[in-house]
C-alpha cells in the first residue's frame, strides 16, 4: 500500500514538473516571439525622425528592439510595407495614392512625420537652363510616382510652361543624378541629398528651382493592417519614441543635424543650410484625407492603367488612434 502512495506521489511529482516545464517553455516562447526585433525603414530624408530614435537609443527607451532599413524611395518602402518585409514604412503621399488602387492593399497610415519641401528641378547652366522657361525644348527626367513627379508636374502647370515642349523621362533618383552630373540630360526633379551631391559636383554649374509655394510633401508612418491589429501597444511605444526624438531635434538642434547629416551623407553645414525645408512634427492629421484625395486624383489622370479605375475613397487608411493614445494633443483637424 506504501508503495502505491508513493508512486502515485512520484506520478502526481512529475506531472506537476512537466507542466511547470511546458508553461515555462511556453511562456519563454511567447515572450521571444513578443520581443521579435521591429523593421523600420524609408528614405534617409523623410526619416529624420526614426534616425534620431534610432541614433539615441529612444526606442530601446521605449522597451523595443528595432532595426532601420534605409531605402532608396517611399515607394519601396510602401511596397516593403505591403509585403510584411518591414513592420513600420516611412512614405509619403504619392504612395499612399497610388497603392490604394491596388486590390487587397491593406495599409494604415498612423502618423505625419514631416512636412518637407526638399523637391526640386536642378538644372545645367551650360545646357541653356537659367529660368524655368528655359525647360521647354529640354529634356526633364522625373521618378515616376514620387514626390519628384508630383513636383515636376505642378511646377509646369504654376509656371505655366507648355508640357508638350517638355521630354519627360522617367528614371530612379540615383539615375537622375548621375545623368545631370555626366551631362546626358540637361534637367532633372529630385529630392536631397541627391541634390547636395550634384550641386557639390558642379560647383557653380548647377541652377536649382526650388519653391515651397508650389508643393507640400508629407513625411508618413505606415503600418499593415493586420500588424495594427496585432500590435497596438508596439505601434504606440514606436510612436512615443519618436514624440521623443522631436523634442531632441527642437531642444538639441546642432548635435541633431551632426547625426542626421552623417546618415544621410551630407555636410553638416550644407543640412544647417536647407534645414528650412524640412518641419519635424508627430501629428494625426486629419487633413491628410484631402491629401489623397488630391493625390489620387493626380495619380489617374497621369499614370497608364489608372485612367479607367475610380479614385479610392482613402476612408480606411488614415488609422490616427494609436497617436491619439499615445499623445491626444497632436491631433490636427481637417481644415474648414
Amino acid at each position: 500500500m506504501m508503495a502505491k502512495r508513493r508512486t502515485l506521489t512520484w506520478v502526481v511529482a512529475t506531472a506537476v514538473v512537466v507542466l511547470a516545464v511546458g508553461i515555462a517553455i511556453y511562456r519563454y516562447a511567447s515572450k521571444g516571439s513578443a520581443l521579435k526585433p521591429l523593421v523600420w525603414g524609408g528614405p534617409t530624408n523623410i526619416s529624420m525622425l526614426p534616425i534620431i530614435a534610432q541614433q539615441k537609443g529612444f526606442f530601446q527607451a521605449e522597451g523595443l528592439d528595432v532595426r532601420p532599413n534605409y531605402l532608396q524611395t517611399g515607394k519601396v518602402a510602401m511596397d516593403a510595407v505591403v509585403s510584411g518585409d518591414l513592420n513600420f514604412g516611412v512614405i509619403v503621399e504619392t504612395n499612399v495614392a497610388f497603392v490604394k488602387f491596388q486590390e487587397g492593399a491593406d495599409v494604415k497610415v498612423i502618423a505625419s512625420v514631416m512636412r518637407k519641401h526638399d523637391d526640386a528641378i536642378m538644372a545645367r547652366r551650360d545646357k541653356g537652363i537659367r529660368t524655368p522657361k528655359d525647360l521647354e525644348g529640354k529634356t526633364l527626367a522625373l521618378v515616376p510616382g514620387t514626390t519628384s513627379h508630383r513636383f515636376a508636374d505642378l511646377f509646369v502647370d504654376f509656371y505655366k510652361l507648355d508640357r508638350k515642349k517638355i521630354q519627360f523621362l522617367s528614371l530612379t533618383a540615383p539615375s537622375i543624378q548621375a545623368s545631370v552630373l555626366n551631362g546626358s540630360i540637361p534637367a532633372g526633379s529630385v529630392w536631397q541629398p541627391y541634390r547636395y551631391n550634384v550641386e557639390q559636383a558642379l560647383d557653380g554649374k548647377l541652377v536649382q528651382f526650388n519653391d515651397p509655394r508650389i508643393y507640400t510633401a508629407y513625411g508618413l508612418l505606415a503600418v499593415r493592417g493586420d500588424f495594427a491589429k496585432a500590435e497596438p501597444a508596439r505601434i504606440r511605444s514606436f510612436l512615443k519614441a519618436l514624440i521623443r526624438a522631436e523634442a531632441f531635434v527642437k531642444d538639441h538642434r546642432e548635435e541633431a543635424i551632426a547625426i542626421l547629416a552623417k546618415e544621410m551623407q551630407m555636410d553638416p553645414s550644407v543640412l544647417t543650410a536647407i534645414w528650412g525645408e524640412y518641419e519635424l512634427n508627430v501629428q494625426a492629421d486629419e487633413g491628410l484625407l484631402n491629401v489623397f484625395a488630391s493625390t489620387g486624383q493626380w495619380a489617374k489622370a497621369t499614370q497608364k492603367g489608372l485612367d479607367n479605375k475610380p479614385v479610392p475613397a482613402y476612408t480606411d487608411v488614415l488609422d490616427l488612434s494609436f497617436l491619439r493614445q499615445a499623445d491626444a494633443a497632436r491631433t490636427t483637424p481637417t481644415a474648414k
